[in-house]
């Protein structure tokens, strides 16, 4: 994943580098509609608040991670201006492996990294656009600024850590885990290159840094008939990194 991380990165900056070379053909002007599929990569920039009980005890030495995930994407432009455009990202769901450290046994003992789970996330994206070169080029670079709203799904709580809270805090029914919607800034950085003078096909990659923080909370029915909360803040923050194909209209 991580090479894979750093050869989109080296592609986007070398197209990018290549703005030089630019030749003349179809423009990129007010009223055009860009499309693009791809393939995306969601590496986070994770961190985690302690794990707490019922908002009381505070598992020291705690946090979550979240591991990366791969997905299709889909993303638009629609230029309602020349050298400015509405940016969309779109994608199937991503999925993400969790795992978390630093759980405490009754003997004392802290548990090293134990598999916690996995969830599916959305994080439809809408951004202000700059395409700052002349419209006739072929190399048509871009920045975006705008918000992110990512909706959690499909949360799924390990069989490692549903044992570990059956024999550890008296679990008597299975952990439910939901994570909180979120609303946060994006930034992107992309390209589109043109495949050649007499056509509307173009190849682009482009990156994204999504401000993703959630809450979440793992439930469970433990001895005396009450229920447990096991919860804890956390900033998934990734960057997206995409290659794909797409078409101007």
């Amino acid at each position: 994943m991580k090479a894979a991380r750093k050869a989109v990165t080296v592609t986007a900056i070398a197209l990018m580098a290549s703005l030089g070379a630019s030749q003349s053909l179809a423009d990129y002007e007010q009223g055009d509609v860009i499309v693009r599929i791809g393939w995306g990569l969601v590496d986070p920039d994770d961190d985690s608040d302690l794990l707490r009980i019922d908002n009381t005890v505070y598992l020291e030495d705690t946090r979550v991670y979240v591991d990366d995930g791969d997905s299709a994407t889909f993303t638009g432009t629609w230029l309602f201006a020349d050298h400015f455009g509405l940016g969309l990202l779109v994608a199937l769901p991503f999925e993400h492996d969790l795992d978390v450290v630093g759980l405490p046994t009754a003997d004392g003992d802290l548990l090293g990294k134990v598999d916690l789970g996995s969830i599916e996330h959305l994080p439809p994206t809408l951004t202000v656009q700059w395409f700052p070169v002349c419209k006739e080029s072929w190399v048509q670079p871009y920045v975006g600024l705008g918000v992110n709203f990512t909706t959690f799904m499909d949360e799924k709580i390990s069989t490692v850590a549903n044992e570990y809270f059956e024999d550890e805090l008296g679990a008597l029914t299975r952990a439910d885990l939901r994570l909180d919607d979120s609303w946060g800034l994006a930034g992107e950085l992309g390209v589109d290159i043109m495949f050649g003078r007499d056509t509307n096909w173009l190849f682009n990659a482009a990156v994204w840094y999504l401000d993703i923080d959630t809450k979440a909370k793992i439930d469970f029915r433990s001895r005396g008939d009450t229920f447990t909360r096991i919860s804890t803040d956390v900033d998934i923050d990734p960057w997206v990194y995409s290659i794909g194909l797409g078409y101007k209209f």
